[in-house]
This record gives structure tokens, C-alpha cells and sequence, in this order.
């Protein structure tokens, strides 16, 4: 029917592009109401033939047939995908499709909903654009920022700064944005985010040629994994076995909250993206890779992350990363060589999994645990911190011969009565691997830092593992006093000027999107590859700003940051 309708459309009217919504498997409807999976033969057919399995039932992590189903009807959308696209540019070649994969525009929705639990996760904007402009660098992409609260209060509007947040991240991230309302915009009986969309929709207009041909500068790239999440989410299924899917979806998202919130400029490279952005040397710009608890990696992709650190590349990993092959099974030995750890002796776990024993049959109990403070250098700025709370997990692991520890076990210890509360035992347990390999450097930690800093939002996890990133880049691209309410984006124009695009998240409160405070006297101090010229523009104030070259780096100061900043700075000519 969808090629029945494409064709006629293109044959009766000059569409110059057409926009598909909700192209997937829906197991429920706009309304609500849950229908499942659907049963029909060809589903069970095409399902049966690719995998052998029968169509699920329900969405169960420990059947081995919805995980396929999951992998399958991926694979159904995206060839999908591909076909709407060819059919049109068969008879249209000037005319696009806009879908969520595998077309000539890549989308993305980004909305809020009334049941949605608590941390709201208001970098959903810009964890997509710099995935999708990562993982597809010369596919346009857009995203749409829905207007309203909810499905059910279409006529109800959001909140203005958060709106201002989701169209600011994808400006920001060289993805184009749009907003959308139902009906049209001189009907609407609730206008008060139309101030906000209006400003930012007409700055992007009025400065379309910055966008053009955009690219990341940033030298760090955080891996996700969908393959790991799914690992999750069939060990959460499993008896007495619950880290569930927070311990791969929280891991990547503490990882990104730290990132933003210490300034570092960073992309998102999809594991699937591994292997091939080494063949076409996207992998080698970067000077150092995040994987947090990226636990699934197949033998390529292993290969190639060793490849990568020893040509020189920085690597930061977390917990079981690596530790299991596709299939689910766990490898006996950690499988990256680039890494300091050569195999895990036992696992501590706390509560849910409090008790259960590791595969030696060892009970090793974890809650009320720290990591000692053994090298201030991989804490800066937190001296009056000796103890860093450690819950969740913790891999006790074998350490390769010229690996450096840092940080230091100490055992569960008795936390009441409080007169009885006191350390108990010390060990020599690394929570913290340096490690040199090649001409490259690594960092491990053997427990899930990222997801605790999702949790708990502790200012020494969010440090540890920025520091880390910093020592095996060798150095940190954006030194600068902001707040960790502001974020730094680094972009280039095709040989041209750099764009650093300045974010103000101090408006946000749990659920609340207040307008930001303004910031006053940013000093930004950035590592750029071309020496710059000696005067930035600001886009938004209108400000021409001094720049100084010190020591290498590029130094300059904002006079205020609103909600919205972009900084033109242009490269001084050669010669």
C-alpha cells in the first residue's frame, strides 16, 4: 500500500519530498493501548525462515526467540527503509524520503510524556545528532521537537526551556532542527514556548551557512552498544542475575552527563561503526575512545580497538566491557590486549544481587565498599576525598605485568550502629588500570563508575573518569572555568573556521525548564589543530572577542552566555 500511495503521489502532484512516521514493529497504539506482537503469517514465515524461531509471545528477556525477533525486525525496518528510498529516487531523483534509518534524511523525535520517570533525560537531542552525524557524517539528518506535553495533551505546550534545550543541543550539533504543533500555529490556545522556537528556528536560519558542511572537531568519541544493552536485558531476566538494562543504557549515559559537564567536546561512535570507520580512517582522528560497559565485542571489533591503541589511540573502559562474545557467552580471558587486566578473578555484587556466588562459589558482598585514594593524580582538584563510594559491582582481576593500579579496594565494612562504623579491612585491589600498549595508552576501571555517576551524580566519579580520558589523550581539548551546567561543542566548516557552540543548562530543575541564569566572563582556552585568527565573532551577542595564542592553545573569554552561544573562530591565513 505505501509504494501504491508513494506512486501515485509522485505521478498527480510535484512533491519534492516525502516524511514517513512510525516505520517499526509498534507493540501498542497512540492511544495507549497494548496489542503485542502481531501473528500474522508472513511475519511468522520470514521470522521462521531467517532464524528457525517462533514469533514471541511477549516481551521476555529470557526467551531466546525475542531477542531474535528484536535483531530480525531491525533488519525488516532498515531493508524496509531502503526500499522506499530507491523506489522514489527511481522516479523522483530530486525528491527525498525522511525516516529513522536508511534513507536520504535521517530523523529522529525528541518528546516528553506525563508518566515518564524521574532523571529526565534532557540531552536526548544531542545524544542523537552526535551519534547519527558520527555514524552517517554525509547523511543530513534532522530532529523534531515536539511542542506539546504528551500524546493525550496535544494542546497543552512544553516548556519553553525545554524546548530551548532540545533545539539548542541539535543546532548546536550541526543536525537540523525543526518543532511541530497539531493543527497550525494560528490555532494553538496554548503559545507560550512559540517565543523560544521562534528565536532559535530564525537564528538558524539567518545563519545557514555556518551549517554548511559542518563537521566534529572533537577528539574523543563515546562507543554505544545495542548489542550490550540486549545482553542486559536477557540478564535481567535471569534468576538472582538483575543488573538489568541500567548497567549498559545508565553506564552510557553517566559517561555522556560527565563528558558535557567537564566541557569535552565528544562524538558517538556506534560499536557496529567500530570496524569500519578504522578502514576509512574516521577511528584514527580521535585521540581517545569511551567505552563504558561496552560488554559485548565480537573478534574484529577487538581487534581493531587494540589496532587503534597501538597506533597511538587513548582507550577508557568500564566494568565487563569485552568480557562477553555475541552469542552471550563469557570469554575466560579479558579479550583486549590494549587494556591493563589479563583476566577477572571473582565478582563482588551488591544488593539485588547481594549473595550470589561468583563461578568459583565465592560469596563476596559489596555494598557499604570503597576504593581508596592511592595517586592524587587521578583526582585532581578533590583533595579532601580519600574514600570514593563503590556500589553495584566490582570485578577483583589479575593485572598485566606493567599495568599501574590506582585506587584500592576496601572491603564491605560494618555501617551500624554508627558507633560501630569503622574500616575493617583494606586491600590492594586495583580500581584503576594505566596501561601502555604500543604507542598508544588505556585506562580501566573494574567496576561501573559511569552508571554510580548516573545514580548518584558524586563529583569524584564524574572526575575519575574525565581524568581518565585526559591522560591517555594526552591533554584535554577545551580548558575552561565554566560551570558544569554549560556544555562545549567544537565543530570545523570544511577548511575553515571553527564553531564552538556554547549551551546554558542552568535552567533545568528534576522536571522543571526555568529560563538559564545568565553566565558572566567565560574563559575558554581550546587545542586547535590550525592557528586562529586574532578576533572571534559571537553569532548570538554580536560580540567580537580578542584571541590570544598561548602555549599552543587558543585563549579567549565570553563576556555572557544566555541560554545560546556560537563562537566563529576563523583561522589565520598561512604565511
Amino acid at each position: 500500500m505505501a509504494f501504491a500511495i508513494l506512486g501515485e503521489s509522485r505521478a498527480r502532484f510535484a512533491v519534492s519530498g516525502f516524511f514517513l512516521n512510525l516505520l517499526n514493529f509498534p507493540l501498542g497504539d497512540s492511544a495507549g493501548v497494548y496489542h503485542g506482537f502481531g501473528q500474522c503469517e508472513h511475519c511468522r514465515g520470514r521470522l521462521g525462515a531467517a532464524t528457525g524461531l517462533a514469533l514471541p509471545r511477549a516481551e521476555d528477556w529470557s526467551d531466546p526467540a525475542y531477542l531474535r525477533w528484536r535483531e530480525w525486525s531491525r533488519g525488516v525496518v532498515r531493508d524496509l527503509s531502503g526500499h522506499i528510498r530507491d523506489f522514489v529516487a527511481a522516479r523522483n531523483p530530486e525528491a527525498g524520503i525522511i525516516l529513522a534509518q536508511n534513507a536520504h534524511v535521517l530523523f529522529q523525535e525528541v518528546n516528553n510524556a506525563v508518566d515518564r520517570p524521574l532523571p529526565l533525560w534532557r540531552h536526548w537531542a544531542g545524544e542523537f545528532s552526535r551519534e547519527v552525524r558520527t555514524a552517517y557524517p554525509d547523511t543530513p539528518a534532522v530532529v523534531n521537537s515536539v511542542m506539546f506535553l504528551d500524546l493525550p495533551y496535544r494542546f497543552t505546550a512544553e516548556q519553553p526551556g525545554l524546548l530551548a534545550l532540545s533545539l539548542a543541543q541539535t543546532i548546536a550539533q550541526g543536525v537540523n532542527p525543526y518543532a511541530y504543533v497539531v493543527g497550525t500555529t494560528r490555532n494553538q490556545p496554548d503559545r507560550k514556548n512559540f517565543g523560544v522556537v521562534r528565536q532559535l528556528l530564525t537564528f538558524h536560519r539567518e545563519h545557514a551557512a555556518v551549517y554548511v558542511g559542518l563537521r566534529s572537531a572533537a577528539k574523543v568519541a563515546l562507543v554505544s552498544s545495542t548489542r550490550s544493552q540486549e545482553l542486559a536485558g536477557r540478564a535481567s531476566a535471569a534468576p538472582h542475575g538483575s543488573d538489568g538494562l541500567a548497567s549498559v543504557l545508565h553506564a552510557r549515559r553517566g559517561a555522556y552527563r560527565a563528558l558535557v559537564e567537564r566541557q569535552v567536546p565528544f562524538d558517538i561512535l556506534p560499536d557496529s561503526q567500530l570496524v569500519p570507520a578504522a578502514a576509512d580512517g574516521r577511528l584514527a582522528r580521535y585521540a581517545a575512545l569511551v567505552l563504558p560497559n561496552v560488554a559485548v565485542l565480537d573478534d574484529d571489533q577487538v581487534a581493531t580497538l587494540d589496532a587503534y591503541v597501538a597506533a597511538g589511540g587513548g582507550l577508557v573502559a568500564t566494568y565487563e566491557t569485552g568480557r562477553y562474545r555475541p552469542d552471550g557467552s563469557v570469554r575466560d580471558a579479558v579479550p583486549l590486549a590494549s587494556l591493563g587486566v589479563a583476566r577477572v578473578l571473582s565478582r563482588r555484587a551488591a544488593p539485588p544481587t547481594i549473595g550470589v556466588a561468583d563461578a568459583r562459589g565465592i560469596e563476596r558482598p559489596l555494598r557499604s565498599a570503597y576504593l581508596r585514594v592511592t595517586r592524587r593524580e587521578d583526582l585532581p582538584g578533590c583533595d579532601d576525598t580519600d574514600l570514593v563510594m563503590l556500589d553495584r559491582a566490582f570485578l577483583t582481576v589479575e593485572p598485566r605485568g606493567a599495568a599501574v593500579p590506582s585506587l584500592a579496594l576496601v572491603p564491605r565494612s560494618r555501617n551500624g550502629p554508627p558507633e560501630l562504623a569503622y574500616i575493617e579491612q583494606e586491600t590492594a585491589h586495583p580500581g584503576l588500570l594505566h596501561y601502555a600498549y604500543g604507542r598508544g595508552r588505556s585506562a580501566y576501571f573494574p567496576w561501573p563508575i559511569d552508571w554510580l555517576f548516573f545514580d548518584h551524580s558524586l563529583p569524584e566519579h564524574r572526575t575519575l573518569l574525565v581524568q581518565a580520558v585526559a591522560t591517555v589523550a594526552g591533554g584535554r581539548q577545551v580548558v575552561t572555568d565554566a560551570p558544569p551546567q554549560v556544555e562545549v561543542v567544537l565543530s570545523r566548516q570544511p577548511g575553515g573556521a571553527y564553531v564552538v557552540h556554547l549551551i546554558n543548562h542552568s535552567g533545568h530543575q528534576d522536571r522543571s525548564f526555568h529560563d538559564p541564569l545568565p553566565i558572566f566572563g567565560l574563559a575558554l582556552s581550546l587545542a586547535l589543530e590550525a592557528v586562529p585568527a586574532a578576533t572571534a565573532r559571537a553569532l548570538v551577542s554580536g560580540d567580537v572577542l580578542p584571541v590570544r595564542v598561548a602555549d599552543g592553545r587558543a585563549q579567549l573569554r565570553l563576556r555572557r552566555l544566555d541560554a545560546f552561544e556560537a563562537l566563529i573562530v576563523p583561522v589565520a591565513p598561512e604565511g
